[in-house]
């Protein structure tokens, strides 16, 4: 049979046929060994999810020895793969402020639920000032953002003159 690259060369149906052949029983091989992963659609398939080989070291070790620290393995078995207690240190750690976050969320995201049948709506439409202490600073503040509240507002009035002061007409 001439090579695949030939000029007589076969259809490409064939070879197509011969790949699928040697992936299926490749495929076939492997799941009778064992190996086979899930599908990706599956599930118990993990292949959306974060790879970490630490922190399944520590909960594996967390379901066999109970709330110890997941470091060494009960079974007997010899492995390459253990956690030092460092690191368990650092991921029990963040296990606990990771769950402070999600309290501190779900307890947002029920602060808001119950206040919004408490919301007034302003009569006014204009600005809701906030009661606070009213210090002098604070004070002198206010005034001067009433007073330029209030110029912008009304316009530049210019009172009847003969003129302005470098001496030119002036139209009011």
């Amino acid at each position: 049979m001439p090579s695949k690259n030939s000029i007589n060369r076969p259809k490409q149906t064939v070879n197509l046929h011969r790949k699928a052949q040697k992936a299926g029983k490749k495929r076939a091989a492997r799941e009778r060994a064992g190996q086979f992963n899930p599908a990706r659609s599956s599930d118990s398939s993990r292949s959306g999810e974060i790879k970490s080989v630490s922190l399944d070291l520590y909960r594996a070790g967390k379901v066999e020895n109970g709330a110890g620290n997941g470091t060494a393995s009960t079974n007997g078995a010899v492995t390459s793969r253990t956690l030092s207690k460092k690191r368990a240190k650092k991921i029990e750690r963040n296990l606990k402020y990771a769950e402070q976050r999600r309290l501190l969320t779900d307890l947002t995201a029920k602060l808001e639920d119950s206040n919004e049948g408490m919301e007034i709506d302003a009569v006014g439409g204009g600005r809701a000032k906030k009661v606070e202490k009213k210090t002098a600073l604070g004070q002198v503040k206010e005034a001067l953002w009433n007073v330029i509240e209030d110029s912008s507002s009304q316009g530049l009035v210019i009172g009847s003159g003969q003129g302005t002061t470098l001496g030119g007409p002036m139209f009011p």
